[in-house]
């Protein structure tokens, strides 16, 4: 017989507190994201007075010191916002504008989305064709599998396969599907191909074999040569990678968080800093809380009271944190990254959240959090900061390769490769090695080169 009973038991939780869950928020701010915040929360924060100064300029502060802000504070505190960093070229002010100003590639969601919306799916359906096409990459393939969509949302691997089917034949057409033949036969299949016609049974059996050569495919598939150059025509027309030219032209204006500078004795970090405004707490609202009063209004008007400075306080230590943690991790990465800074991309050196996060005693998610969104002004340009975080190699002197130098040693070889007779990829990756001594695989080449844009061997050749 089953017993029911009542017991106390003590366990470790973790609980993100309202000042944590704050904390964590404001870390992945970026500069213009961090002045909004600061402005609407001085609408609705009486203790929070945001004084806008006659005089306008631009400073940098290096390492900025922590600001302890105790349960109720007793004197006045400023905290001045590191905002609006103008960078000024020497020659030519107005190239310095167009060098922060960016061109936001654009995503599929948002059109996907709204043709989503056209359809008749259900409520539960359209959710699930949210998420499926919020794990889309810059392709346009779905990275996780319909059984770990239908282990999230709690359905069948049928209703999943339902709603991604219509999707992949949304504009662009082949866009979550898994693999290149199947979004090649997406789109063969939407231009009216049957499913028994040789350029769908090509894309779904032989796309390898193309490659190798066309008569003994012929032969095995016992058609004509021609019949098979044909489909294989067809097939050229098809885009592998739906998603690749979806982007929009929108130009966006970044600020940068840091600046890297060099001077008589050596390079040194900064962050930007501007007095447009002042912030500080409110001292005739916090008077109130001193006042004696009774009565239920007297003590829910010093209970608001209370909360919004703590709040305001809450803010203040928030940014203060921000601050001192962007500077560290801005430490880190450029101690590592001084010779690119002088020499270029070849000499960017591997570097990852792991080696921040040990370098500065934060947390990897910590140190995340602080690299999203943040740019940094050195002196050949704007960068973002994940631009200086990458994998890497060690050739064979020793040295630390990034995987940015190796794309930019591949990028070198093709442009100086005989036009008429390129350079497969094996034999960039034999060049790699003799050359450079970089070792690496022949299908870590064809990634690379694929992330740069360079077309094939057989397109290269074709072309020229």
């Amino acid at each position: 017989m089953i017993e029911l009973r009542q017991q106390l038991k003590l366990t470790p939780q973790l609980v993100l507190t309202p000042q944590l869950k704050l904390l964590l928020k404001v870390l992945q701010l970026n500069t213009i994201e961090l002045n909004e915040l600061i402005l609407q929360e001085a609408q609705v924060n009486p203790f929070i007075e945001v004084e806008f100064n006659d005089t306008v300029g631009t400073q940098t502060e290096e390492r900025p010191s922590e600001v302890k802000l105790s349960e109720e504070t007793e004197e006045e505190r400023w905290f001045e916002p590191r905002m609006h960093f103008d960078y000024e070229a020497p020659s030519d002010e107005e190239g310095a504008i167009w060098e922060k100003t960016l061109k936001a590639e654009e995503t599929l969601s948002d059109y996907l989305t709204w043709q989503v919306r056209l359809k008749d799916l259900t409520p539960y359906e359209f959710e699930l064709a949210k998420y499926i096409i919020g794990n889309l990459d810059d392709k346009g393939y779905l990275r996780i599998s319909s059984e770990e969509v239908a282990k999230e949302f709690n359905t069948s691997v049928e209703r999943v396969e339902k709603v991604r089917r219509i999707i992949k034949f949304l504009d662009p057409v082949g866009v979550a599907s898994f693999s290149i033949e199947e979004c090649l036969d997406a789109q063969l299949e939407f231009l009216g191909y049957e499913e028994d016609s040789l350029p769908r049974i090509l894309v779904k059996n032989y796309l390898k074999e193309l490659a190798e050569g066309l008569d003994e495919l012929a032969k095995k598939l016992k058609v004509t040569k021609e019949e098979l150059e044909e489909a294989v025509e067809v097939i050229k027309e098809l885009d592998p990678y739906p998603a690749r030219n979806f982007f929009s032209e929108t130009q966006v204006y970044v600020e940068p968080d840091l600046v890297f500078y060099k001077d008589e004795d050596g390079w040194k970090l900064e962050v930007t800093k501007d007095k447009t405004y002042s912030v500080r707490l409110n001292e005739d609202y916090k008077k109130f809380l001193k006042i004696k009063g009774r009565g239920e209004e007297a003590k829910r008007t010093k209970k608001f009271l209370r909360e919004k400075l703590r709040d305001a306080e809450t803010l203040l230590k928030a940014i203060d944190s921000r601050y001192s943690s962007l500077y560290k991790v801005g430490e880190v990465i450029l101690r590592h990254q001084v010779e690119f800074l002088e020499k270029g991309t070849r000499y960017l050196k591997p570097l990852t959240l792991k080696v921040i996060a040990e370098e500065t005693g934060l947390h990897e998610s910590t140190v995340s959090r602080i690299i999203s969104h943040k740019f940094v002004q050195t002196p050949s340009g704007v960068y973002p900061l994940k631009f200086f975080l990458s994998t890497g190699y060690t050739s064979s002197n020793g040295q630390a390769v990034s995987s940015k130098a190796v794309k930019d040693y591949i990028k070198e070889i093709i442009d100086g490769e005989d036009k008429k007779k390129p350079y497969s990829d094996s034999a960039i990756a034999k060049i790699l090695k003799e050359k450079y001594g970089i070792t690496i695989a022949r299908r870590t080449v064809t990634k690379y080169r694929e992330a740069l844009g360079i077309p094939s061997i057989r397109e290269r050749r074709q072309k020229s």
